[in-house]
């Protein structure tokens, strides 16, 4: 897998999955002290004219900077499990339905690792994965928040539903209460889906509670992004209220 851009380079040289870097000279002197730490976790690093990396990146925005390692990893689902035991009520997790842009689902990781989410759910069907799309639309910050990628998202949700977490999904329909009115004063799932379509039916049906983010001005819906952020910090501010 590639990592473009110093940002994304960092992160996998601190995750471990670097293992080839490729420096343009115009940065070289400028990344001394990151190319001493890749040097020392024995990364191959070469020094080449920037328009060398203009073709390997086929001409993607990288910052004189490429890397090159292994692929982030996924975690299994029942990771999640013992920390609903250790955290009780504090659990916050992202379950993610028919995200396909792997831009915005980079978006959404890294909201999710600014606002401390304890883990992301990915159905294996019907998902953008993590590719360095992805991982570019994250600023680099995708590997920070373990990943569960499940292949029946309906089935992992009452599992999680099992183990005594709250399913809320994002809806814009009728029948929704304010998010603006929910104490979140439990393990919490929340599902978000695509801006298009919405949650799925069957997704929506195992949601405890469907949550509306209201808009009083012109625009009908927010793309999925946008949306997870306003209710994660929200989730973050409710929470830091509470005793």
């Amino acid at each position: 897998m590639k990592f473009l851009g110093p940002h994304a380079c960092e992160e996998a040289l601190q995750r471990g999955e670097l293992h080839t870097l490729w420096i343009s000279s115009t940065v070289w002197d400028r990344v001394s002290p990151f190319r001493k730490l890749a040097r020392e976790a024995r990364v191959v690093i070469h020094q080449e004219p920037p328009e060398a990396l203009d073709r390997k990146s086929n001409g993607v925005k990288h910052q004189g900077m490429i890397g090159e390692g292994s692929e982030i990893g996924y975690v299994e689902l029942d990771t999640f499990f013992p920390l609903m035991a250790v955290k009780k009520d504090r659990v916050l997790l992202v379950a993610l339905d028919g995200i396909m842009d792997p831009q915005n689902l980079g978006a959404i990781l890294r909201t999710c690792s600014a606002a401390g989410v304890d883990g992301v759910i990915l159905p294996e069907r019907r998902s953008a994965s993590i590719t360095e799309s992805a991982i570019r639309a994250s600023a680099g910050t995708a590997g920070r928040v373990p990943i569960a990628r499940v292949n029946n998202l309906g089935r992992a949700l009452d599992d999680l539903k099992d183990a005594g977490a709250w399913i809320f999904g994002l809806s814009s329909g009728n029948e929704t209460d304010n998010y603006l009115d929910e104490s979140f004063d439990r393990s919490v799932v929340l599902v978000i889906g695509s801006e298009g379509e919405g949650l799925h039916q069957k997704i929506s049906e195992r949601c405890d509670r469907l949550l509306r983010i209201p808009m009083p001005g012109s625009t009908e819906s927010l793309n999925a992004s946008a949306a997870s952020a306003i209710a994660l910090f929200r989730v973050l501010a409710v929470r830091t209220k509470s005793p």
